[in-house]
């Protein structure tokens, strides 16, 4: 079935995540000042693959840096949970709208390198009415979709039918790129995710 969600466990280079980590204490200092520090061993910013943007823009994961992402993974043929993860998502930008929280991006990479090249993700994002100036969209070859999965947790495979089976899970990344929360399954607790994303801001505040 396209899109079967995982029972899972997983280990990764980091620390086990639960359903929702706690959010950690963070840095202060602005953008600029972030940008020129080293990161910390546990960001997943110090992953070195490429990925193109919905633009056609070869970028890596370090552009990212600067403020709280939201991110997922999953592919743009995806019928049934891909569809529930992207709302999900745009749930959480909409909580975190209403709770003046705007310096938060969201990040979707696909899964599916051969299928989603940046016209199929920037299509998708106008279909799902995906605001690019907060949004970005990703495709990357195996070995950066390897890289990235494993770091997330995200487990997937090729299905029967072309597509994938693969684990839903949401991640909140603060500023340097270090997992502060995840959602492990689909449709769950969109005002828990934000109060973690307001963890943030307020550990960030002078």
């Amino acid at each position: 079935m396209r899109g079967k969600i995982f029972l899972m466990t997983f280990a990764i280079g980091f620390l086990p995540w639960p359903a929702v980590v706690a959010a950690q204490d963070h840095d202060h200092g602005s953008h600029m000042m972030k940008a020129a520090e080293p990161l910390p061993g546990t960001s997943i910013y110090n992953l070195t693959s490429s990925w193109t943007d919905q633009e056609g823009r070869r970028v890596n994961l370090k552009a990212l840096r600067g403020s709280p992402v939201v991110l997922a993974m999953g592919y743009t043929s995806c019928k049934d949970i891909c569809p529930m993860l992207v709302a999900d998502m745009m749930a959480i930008e909409d909580w975190a709208k209403k709770a003046s929280l705007p310096q938060i991006h969201f990040a979707f990479f696909s899964l599916d390198s051969a299928f989603d090249t940046p016209e199929r993700l920037r299509a998708y994002a106008n279909d799902r009415g995906l605001d690019l100036a907060d949004w970005t969209l990703f495709n990357g070859d195996d070995k950066a979709v390897r890289e990235l999965a494993a770091v997330l947790g995200v487990r997937y495979r090729r299905d029967a039918t072309g597509g994938f089976d693969h684990s839903t899970i949401i991640s909140i990344l603060d500023a340097d790129g270090r997992i502060v929360a995840q959602q492990l399954d689909v449709q769950a607790n969109t005002e828990e995710m934000v109060s973690k994303i307001a963890a943030l801001f307020r550990a960030r505040a002078p």
